[in-house]
């Protein structure tokens, strides 16, 4: 129960802060209504990661209570969350890239980047069923190559973003908090979870590591965004960010 106790008290805080994220959001659209769709889309989004989050809670409360919790997943395919997960993980990194092409000036790139999104769904459901790891672990592929893409597509943004008049007003671009908290918390989390498969009780450095890093990395991202939005609610629609192209 140590670790049930341990995970609860580390996973409540992301909870809240995702939720706070999407609170914020909606609070965003309601004061801003004429926002691009990108914004609303992120909105939309930032509620979606907070359900996935708290449906995919069952997996480890059930595993560190020792099934005392959620008994029905034990011994079935559903015992880890891993399948949820790694069906987020693909809608989470097209979206990125979505949501970043959609301030890029450029055309060309962003014609690019739209197909780099087609792309990376496709080759990630191809890759899940080939390997037949969806409800094993989580795909390495979907997250190297997806994080790949949201990186280079925030690169993209600020390379745009430094050719327009909008860089001298850098604290008005709700897109440059949301790059912020994006590119942190990649850089920090993708490293770590490419060697996913050692999170095991047995592995206590590792699971400490992740949980910890995990936490730290979550509050930073949503606690951005939060302030993105805050800070973005009270300007005027007419001067939102660039039109879409």
């Amino acid at each position: 129960m140590d670790y049930l106790n341990e995970f609860i008290f580390k996973v409540i805080p992301i909870n809240i802060v995702e939720l706070l994220a999407a609170i914020a959001g909606s609070y965003y659209l309601k004061k801003n209504p004429n926002t691009q769709k990108a914004n609303k889309y992120l909105v939309y989004f930032l509620w979606y990661t907070f359900i996935n989050e708290m449906v995919g809670a069952y997996a480890p409360i059930a595993y560190f209570s020792e099934y005392k919790y959620f008994a029905f997943v034990k011994d079935t395919v559903f015992y880890n969350n891993v399948w949820l997960y790694n069906i987020y993980f693909i809608i989470s990194s097209s979206f990125l890239v979505y949501y970043f092409k959609n301030f890029i000036d450029n055309n060309k790139i962003k014609r690019v980047l739209y197909y780099c999104i087609i792309g990376l769904f496709i080759s990630s459901i191809i890759a899940l069923i080939i390997s037949g790891k969806l409800f094993i672990t989580y795909s390495t592929f979907s997250t190297v190559v997806g994080t790949i893409l949201v990186l280079i597509s925030i690169i993209y943004y600020y390379f745009s973003l430094l050719k327009s008049d909008e860089v001298i007003n850098l604290k008005k671009q709700l897109p440059v908090y949301i790059s912020i908290g994006v590119l942190v918390f990649n850089l920090c989390i993708t490293p770590i979870d490419i060697f996913s498969q050692y999170f095991k009780r047995v592995n206590k450095l590792y699971v400490a590591i992740r949980i910890n890093l995990l936490l730290i990395a979550n509050i930073f991202m949503y606690t951005t965004f939060v302030i993105g939005f805050l800070v973005c609610v009270k300007k005027d629609n007419k001067k939102d960010e660039r039109p879409l192209r």
